[in-house]
């Protein structure tokens, strides 16, 4: 009975956020569908719009700054990330396959990665999108020990990869 009781407590939210994990809405403006809310890399295949033709092109063709991934991969140890992306812009389309190819070429463990596709106005109910003022999209936001390390916002200033081991390099 404590073993039902244990495996209870532990799927029961595992299946709970899993069933609110990409989920889909209108886009007014296109009339497209976008992802709205926590959302992972499958969701991008699920829904009716070019974001993911365009993601698989921009990850395809994305090549890493080898010596920079070598530096970076030394940095990410207990580090966390938050991505607040849109299906619908332009900078998510190019911006989120290159960040995914970092992450994949450093086998970063996904489940430190948490994604929030919001809306036009940058908003997904039942997320904590709401408390992390962001403006535009792509927002990239490092993590260590819950202390936020810094973000790039929309476009990074040099190679992806560079702004981001200038952050975890704090």
């Amino acid at each position: 009975m404590k073993i039902i009781f244990f495996l209870t407590a532990i799927m029961l939210p595992a299946i709970a956020f899993s069933q609110n994990l990409n989920q889909k809405a209108t886009d007014q403006k296109k009339n497209n569908e976008m992802l709205i809310g926590y959302c992972n890399r499958d969701g991008f295949k699920t829904i009716d719009s070019n974001f993911d033709s365009a993601y698989l092109a921009e990850y395809k063709v994305y090549r890493t700054d080898l010596a920079t991934m070598k530096l970076l991969s030394q940095k990410l140890k207990g580090v966390n990330v938050t991505l607040v992306m849109a299906t619908w812009c332009g900078d998510s389309k190019e911006w989120v396959p290159r960040f995914y190819k970092i992450m994949d070429e450093l086998n970063f463990n996904h489940k430190k990665l948490t994604v929030i596709c919001v809306d036009r106005e940058k908003k997904a109910p039942g997320t904590i999108a709401a408390g992390l003022n962001v403006d535009k999209v792509p927002t990239f936001i490092f993590y260590r020990k819950k202390t936020e390390l810094g973000r790039i916002i929309e476009v990074p200033s040099d190679l992806l990869e560079k702004d981001i081991t200038v952050i975890l390099s704090k």
